[in-house]
């Protein structure tokens, strides 16, 4: 009986975390991920254009944003010095609305995704409504040791999918 409880539990709380805003979704249509890479190959993206404004453990970061018809193909990537131990993308999510006059709003959530390693880099491709602006948001993020982290806001361009 203990080990049941404890197997409940432990579900319990790993899918208590796995939540997705559905009222954002159109009713005809959900948002599904056609292709997902997340590693740490160093040959992915040029180091060229390194953004100067990264500071710390962060030496330099972005996100991109194309589109082709309805399909969104989401870049990005985290480089740190050479002591990050971890890095990667926190809080990972696709925005969008429907005029520039419109708030925006939470569309699809990757989360949470990092490497063991000091570069991540992400391509994934995600088949969107039409007729939408969208924009990718997340926190860069970096790790050295347990109390020596560094994160750094982002907000990719904008597309408007037809």
């Amino acid at each position: 009986m203990k080990k049941i409880t404890i197997l409940l539990l432990s579900l319990f709380f790993v899918f208590s975390f796995m939540t997705v805003d559905v009222s954002a979704f159109d009713e005809d249509f959900a948002p599904y991920v056609i292709n997902f890479s997340l590693t740490p190959d160093f040959d992915v993206y040029s180091t060229e254009g390194n953004e100067t404004r990264a500071s710390g453990l962060i030496s330099s970061y972005g996100l991109n944003l194309t589109k082709s018809g309805s399909t969104l193909t989401i870049s990005g990537r985290t480089t740190g010095t050479v002591e990050v131990v971890r890095s990667g993308f926190k809080d990972l999510m696709v925005q969008r609305r429907k005029t520039s006059d419109d708030s925006w709003k939470d569309y699809y959530e990757y989360g949470n995704l990092y490497v063991d390693g000091f570069a991540a880099f992400l391509e994934t491709n995600l088949e969107v409504a039409p007729n939408y602006q969208y924009r990718i948001t997340c926190k860069h993020y970096a790790k050295k040791s347990l109390l020596v982290v560094q994160t750094i806001s982002n907000v990719s361009n904008i597309v408007t999918t037809v």
